[in-house]
């Protein structure tokens, strides 16, 4: 049985920490919630500090696998913004890893590194020019209902979305891939993939984290190489494979990098 790769859920990590430059966005995050949820009981908000500044990790991460997407945000139509992705896949692990690139060319950003960690529910943000990291603890930022909830692959009563074979097929950086088109007539979302079934990825759970599990479904089973979102017929976000690596065999060794507190 396939080990699923939770795609997905690095774009949840893009969305809220790569979106901002480096590992100090994620610090000002931490603390933000930290003021508001034990505002007036220090004591319980340093043993919350402590549990979410305490994520475990591996020694060492191994990724055979790198996938490149570029990913393209949009705004009434016109491109908002535009970056590239680095993906760092192990098939036989529940983890993987994310590098960014910033074409916005801010100055003096971090190069990040980050590995969402499915066994140990964490996520490690490696800052690669200071040779640092943080591991934060997810599960201190989600509900016990959330928690117990993890990994579960059905999203009835939330989504209604229908996704179909439309019958299309093309060839995406030498894979040939399917269209499926997902509609969602409640949240009026519509969203058209192509997916691969020769690179041995399973995106067909790995949404259920993401502004993207409207598209979560059995039906879709293989590595996703181009996706374009539309809410109200106006198109919001696309993605594309623009390279596959099946030989990269990166690693990452733990001991290479201090770890970072507050």
């Amino acid at each position: 049985m396939k080990k699923t790769i939770i795609i997905a859920a690095s774009l949840f990590l893009v969305q809220h920490v790569y979106a901002q430059p480096g590992s100090g966005y994620a610090r000002r995050a931490i603390e933000d919630k930290y003021e508001k949820d034990n505002a007036g009981n220090k004591q319980k908000g340093m043993d919350w500090l402590n549990n979410a500044m305490n994520g475990k990790t591996e020694e060492v991460y191994k990724f055979p696998l790198n996938v490149k997407m570029h990913m393209t945000t949009y705004k009434n139509g016109e491109v908002k913004d535009e970056n590239d992705m680095d993906y760092y896949l192990n098939t036989g692990a529940k983890y993987f890893g994310a590098r960014i690139t910033d074409n916005n060319k801010r100055k003096n950003k971090s190069i990040m590194f980050t590995i969402y960690d499915y066994d140990n529910n964490s996520s490690i943000m490696i800052d690669e020019n200071e040779k640092t990291y943080m591991a934060v603890n997810i599960n201190a930022f989600m509900s016990a209902e959330a928690q117990a909830n993890r990994g579960k692959t059905t999203t009835d009563g939330k989504y209604k979305n229908d996704c179909k074979k439309s019958g299309k097929s093309k060839t995406i950086q030498g894979y040939s891939c399917e269209e499926y088109v997902c509609i969602d007539e409640d949240r009026n979302r519509r969203s058209e993939i192509w997916v691969t079934t020769k690179i041995p990825v399973d995106i067909s759970q790995s949404f259920m984290r993401s502004q993207y599990a409207y598209v979560s479904t059995n039906k879709m089973a293989g590595m996703m190489m181009e996706g374009s979102f539309y809410k109200n017929d106006q198109i919001e976000s696309k993605m594309e494979v623009t390279s596959v690596n099946t030989s990269a065999n990166y690693n990452v060794t733990m001991s290479d990098y201090k770890k970072q507190g507050m």
